[in-house]
């Protein structure tokens, strides 16, 4: 398996899962880790992204060292040693919130509560490397020059794609959603877009379905969403209109 396929996957398991271990330089115990759960999302640069409250020990250290590191893994699996997980190494720095809280809210719209409050604030993993491990065996190194993909409009700017699924083609996310996850959703939403795939609310559910490959431009997410509505339909024997 080439690495370019190895940095997908591991960018699929990142995708899929909502939370993770954020590990900073301990203040107050100088020389230790200190571990902390925090919900986050990645840009689809590749960069992990994190709403964390002033008041936060993980934020003083944040403060005080700026290298972190964020471990993302399946909670729900029993072995955790024969799953996959991913460890993003990084600096965390400061974010503007109008860069980052529309995409943020959109998967996790209980923290618009937290603005209530006035000591929460959006920080940026700029990620450094990556550590994966995709069971017994596969362990990789993926550097951020595979990790990152370059910057493209539509990355920031995917409003009209989110619209046009959830105006038009309800039926198609409830096949692939129901492929993809075992679920049944009656009202799907999708509620983002990235260039390894989707997420969409089920509910009080987020859930992630991957593209079968990199996409790079609107043509491509197009052409990746037909591919999974076709796939899905014919597995599910679903007959298309007309």
């Amino acid at each position: 398996m080439s690495m370019q396929h190895i940095t997908f996957d591991a960018k699929h398991l990142s995708r899929k899962h909502h939370s993770g271990v954020l590990s900073t330089q301990s203040t107050s115990m100088p020389g230790y880790p200190f571990g902390s759960v925090v919900p986050f999302y990645l840009t689809a640069q590749g960069d992990a992204i994190i709403y964390i409250s002033d008041i936060a020990l993980h934020t003083r250290n944040i403060n005080a060292d700026s290298k972190v590191s964020l471990t993302i893994f399946d909670a729900d699996e029993d072995d955790s040693q024969a799953n996959g997980r991913v460890t993003i190494l990084g600096n965390a720095e400061r974010v503007a919130a109008e860069k980052v809280k529309a995409q943020y809210l959109a998967l996790f719209p209980q923290a618009k509560s937290y603005e209530q409050t006035h000591d929460f604030n959006f920080y940026k993993i700029r990620t450094e490397r990556v550590r994966y491990i995709g069971g017994f065996g596969k362990i990789h190194w993926i550097s951020k020059e595979l990790w990152f993909v370059p910057q493209q409009d539509w990355h920031s700017n995917a409003s009209g794609m989110i619209n046009h699924m959830n105006d038009d083609h309800v039926d198609a996310m409830q096949a692939f959603i129901r492929v993809a996850s075992g679920l049944y959703c009656g009202q799907p939403e999708m509620v983002s877009v990235f260039p390894e795939g989707a997420h969409y609310r089920c509910g009080e559910k987020v859930i992630y379905v991957a593209f079968h490959e990199l996409c790079h431009t609107p043509t491509q997410v197009r052409q990746a969403l037909v591919k999974l509505t076709h796939d899905a339909r014919e597995q599910l024997g679903i007959k298309k209109a007309g």
